[in-house]
């Protein structure tokens, strides 16, 4: 019986130790593009401010999460501790994926504007 709750606690305890080195950056969500052929110009203001807020939020994500990383490595100093470099490499994958995702949203709005004016001429 020691043994099972021994094991539960070294499961749970290894479990969390993950989750609590986490970062507390939310990452934005992307918004998807309109349909430019058949959006209202109202429609169209809105999908572009959505996108630049995505772009914004895009921005202090990437910021947050490099400053994680400058934190996590300093806290290693103090402590005289190693770094762990997959905390790094993590964060610069997910800057990365964050990245491209505002690189799609932006061609995605910009296809959607295109497509308006092609279909709205005035």
């Amino acid at each position: 019986m020691r043994l099972k709750f021994g094991l539960a606690l070294v499961f749970l305890a290894g479990g969390m130790l993950p989750a609590m080195a986490q970062p507390d950056c939310p990452a934005p969500i992307a918004p998807a593009a309109p349909d430019g052929r058949t959006s209202t110009q109202a429609q169209m203001v809105a999908a572009a401010g959505d996108a630049r807020n995505f772009i914004t939020q895009s921005d202090v994500y990437q910021t947050c999460l490099v400053d994680y990383v400058k934190a996590q490595k300093d806290l290693a100093t103090k402590n005289k501790m190693p770094f762990d470099k997959f905390i790094e490499a993590d964060a610069m994958k997910k800057i990365t994926d964050n990245q491209n995702e505002k690189m799609k949203v932006g061609t995605d709005i910009n296809g959607a504007i295109a497509a308006f004016k092609a279909s709205h001429p005035n």
